[in-house]
């Protein structure tokens, strides 16, 4: 039986943290320990609960529970097979903590979330890169999601390759619990015809782009809907050009979900309007329930993904061309071409690949 580890700064549940929990998941029949250092009583993990010693520590803030979490490890005298984290300042501490022997693993196994060079500047970019320095060295695997995410590692880290171990694996996604969660009954009622996006509000994730180019769709589509999963700071802006352009009855905001496959289900079209991303999972999960699937071209490797319709980043008008074509285009032959796409990123395939390039 092995033992696995599996931290995180908080109970939310991105695509950092759906990571996370498909590698829970899969790791069920085996021992694993999932530390969170902040409790926001979201209840997003409980389902994992029954195979897995879970536990969100502080429910005041994350350097608390991060110091209560170091004593634990520092008693606990239990040593990890695996260690998995999945964010920049996470990835670090836990670098930090194995190097001074208070997290002992035979393998840490991080994975970088997003594009930190490209999304952040100024003081928060030097507080990240700082943290590298320091904690990347004890790593026995760094995971990028793509080609570009490894090469803007080598260009601000001439020398990290020779002291870690970088690799791209593209992000996997969990087939059996897609298909599982699609046949769920959702609570709410739908409308007829609906787009749909999902995503926490923030500025990157182009919202009011995508708002924008719906508004446009709207005159050759008077009864098509838009549907945007989530939460988030943004929420009052995208409310306030929502009413600038007459669509209150015609945008839908039911909060964040943990199951959007259901939604993405019966959606007539799924788009990812991210103006940058690490690889937007949600565009995995979009395939694997519709053949309608516009994105922007706003992650590494995007470009290359058959039958997806893809535009430039930051372009409202050019999203809403991708998205008319996509409407308009007979997309059946898609459903074959994604789910061999998709097989080829299952949760097993990805962990078979992370386990030859640790080893070899």
């Amino acid at each position: 039986m092995k033992k696995i580890l599996i931290v995180l700064p908080t109970d939310s549940l991105g695509g950092a943290e759906n990571y996370l929990k498909m590698i829970a998941i899969h790791y069920k029949n085996d021992d694993v320990d999932v530390y969170g250092f902040k409790n926001e009583e979201r209840g997003l993990w409980d389902d994992i609960s029954e195979h897995t010693n879970l536990r969100f520590i502080s429910k005041k803030h994350e350097i608390l529970g991060l110091i209560q979490f170091c004593f634990i490890m520092l008693f606990k005298f239990k040593k990890y097979d695996y260690t998995f984290s999945s964010q920049v300042y996470a990835n670090g501490l836990i670098g930090i903590l194995k190097s001074l022997g208070i997290i002992r693993s035979k393998y840490f196994i991080a994975r970088e979330s997003t594009s930190i060079f490209l999304r952040f500047k100024g003081r928060k970019l030097k507080i990240y890169k700082f943290i590298i320095n320091l904690g990347y060295r004890s790593m026995d695997l760094l995971i990028c999601q793509t080609e570009e995410m490894k090469k803007q590692f080598a260009d601000h880290f001439e020398k990290i390759e020779k002291r870690t171990k970088i690799c791209v694996i593209p992000n996997p996604i969990d087939l059996k619990v897609s298909q599982s969660l699609s046949q769920l009954k959702l609570d709410i009622d739908l409308p007829n015809e609906f787009i749909i996006s999902a995503g926490r509000f923030i500025e990157l994730k182009g919202y009011d782009l995508l708002i924008e180019s719906f508004s446009k769709l709207k005159t050759n589509c008077p009864d098509l809907k838009l549907i945007l999963l989530g939460e988030g700071e943004e929420l009052e802006n995208y409310k306030t050009q929502i009413k600038a352009l007459n669509l209150e009855d015609e945008v839908l905001f039911p909060g964040f979900t943990n199951n959007v496959y259901a939604y993405f289900k019966e959606a007539k079209m799924c788009v990812v309007s991210s103006r940058i991303e690490g690889f937007p999972n949600v565009l995995l999960q979009m395939m694997s329930q519709n053949t309608k699937v516009v994105s922007t071209l706003c992650a590494g490797g995007i470009e290359n993904i058959q039958g997806v319709y893809t535009c430039e980043t930051h372009n409202q008008q050019a999203l809403t061309i991708a998205m008319q074509n996509c409407l308009n285009n007979d997309t059946s032959k898609n459903r074959q071409i994604f789910d061999d796409y998709l097989n080829s990123r299952s949760i097993e395939a990805f962990l078979e690949t992370l386990n030859n390039r640790i080893k070899n």
